[in-house]
């Protein structure tokens, strides 16, 4: 039977996971477009099926990873409160099931199965649930006929949008992001680490292009967990982690026993980029990547070195390339920025990750002081009619993790 037109192809499986019920059904898949591809294997948009049309269809129950319903280690129950989202116009597949049973659409990640990192990445899934990370809503194996080997399909939920191309539109127009929308897409963004590193998780690859954002309702999702690691203490991980530009300067020297202060690094280099327009610090090698960082902060103290890595022999960039002081060159470098935002960027892009803020206290950060109050609205792009934003909808997990700072935010 000839596919629909726009239909690159469409296939039945007799088993495809619903991460939420943990049962598994035929289903049809309609791939309709190829939206992203990496080293990591490639993105197409798609739409499913339940093949007998009924979402009540299961077969099996599967005991593939954890349920996603597991209980956190304190003791704290996970579940599902996403919405999806519909992508590129294709409004007439939105993911309720009333369009002759057609859900999505959705981003579906592809990727080789029988990996560590493809395991790591299906396991954090379905274990995490929350408002700003884009949830995983099935998953199944399929065997590819090009090349007969057996890929791990992600089904996820699909955004308009990337935070890269907002700041991409922006600065093309001359402008940079509205301040009250930087202010709320920070805020959802340091909500959603608050959450991951409450459960240990760390990111590790915090970047625009890795945030998803919906423009029209100023909502953000972190996606593209295949970095992704629950990180244990005294425990190495690899520290060859992090696109370059956002690595964290102990990632840099080596530092094997981090910590998930590398995702806050990562998020003053993304609040950098929404108020320059660019990223702020833009190596050519992992070396130079260091001394870019030294022309804002100074050079890095000996102390950084030998709690990072003791047999770190590469440039320690000793020579100040600056006569103010670190406060004065962040006046320079965010000359059109307003003040409290520069004082929580000096808070966050600091060298030891000991000091570096934590998620709860950039939560708490006088920059998100508008987003409390009630007449707080933001005008979506384009739109003439302002919005109201429920930033503030913490659940009781988040609130245990903001512990005596959940008072300055309810």
């Amino acid at each position: 039977m000839a596919q629909p037109a726009g239909v690159l192809k469409e296939y039945t499986l007799p088993q495809v996971v619903n991460n939420k019920t943990s049962t598994s059904s035929k289903m049809t898949i309609r791939e309709y477009k190829k939206i992203g591809e990496g080293a990591f294997g490639t993105v197409v948009e798609a739409v499913l099926r339940y093949a007998d049309n009924s979402s009540s269809s299961t077969t099996t129950t599967t005991t593939t990873s954890s349920s996603p319903h597991e209980t956190a280690a304190n003791g704290t129950t996970l579940s599902s409160t996403n919405e999806s989202f519909a992508s590129n116009g294709n409004n007439h597949h939105k993911d309720n099931g009333n369009n002759n049973g057609w859900l999505g659409p959705f981003a579906i990640k592809r990727v080789p199965a029988q990996t560590e990192y493809k395991s790591r990445e299906l396991e954090i899934l379905r274990v995490v649930h929350h408002p700003n990370i884009v949830s995983l809503r099935f998953f199944f194996d399929k065997r590819s006929s090009a090349d007969d080997k057996v890929y791990q399909n992600l089904v996820m939920e699909c955004l308009p949008s990337t935070l890269q191309s907002e700041i991409k539109f922006y600065r093309q127009s001359k402008y940079t992001i509205p301040y009250p929308h930087m202010k709320a897409y920070t805020f959802q963004l340091a909500r959603a680490m608050l959450y991951l590193h409450g459960l240990g998780v760390s990111h590790r690859d915090i970047k625009p292009s890795n945030i998803l954002v919906d423009p029209n309702t100023i909502q953000l999702k972190i996606c593209d967990f295949g970095s992704a690691k629950k990180l244990e203490p005294n425990q190495p991980s690899v520290s060859y982690i992090c696109s370059r530009y956002y690595r964290a300067p102990e990632l840099i020297v080596g530092c094997s026993l981090y910590t998930t202060k590398i995702d806050i690094w990562g998020l003053g280099c993304v609040i950098a980029e929404m108020f320059l327009g660019k990223p702020i610090f833009q190596g050519h090698s992992p070396e130079t990547q260091l001394k870019e960082i030294a022309k804002l902060l100074g050079p890095p103290p000996n102390t950084f070195f030998f709690k990072s890595n003791p047999q770190y022999r590469g440039n320690m960039y000793t020579t100040r390339m600056f006569s103010c002081t670190v406060e004065e060159r962040f006046k320079q470098i965010f000359s059109n920025s307003p003040p409290d935002a520069i004082d929580l960027l000096m808070k966050i892009l600091v060298y030891d990750p000991e000091q570096r803020a934590s998620p709860r206290k950039v939560l708490v950060h006088s920059f998100f002081q508008e987003l409390k109050s009630p007449e707080f609205k933001v005008y979506p792009r384009g739109a003439s009619a302002p919005i109201v934003l429920d930033l503030f909808n913490f659940s009781d997990f988040e609130l245990e993790l903001l512990g005596p700072y959940k008072s300055e935010l309810l």
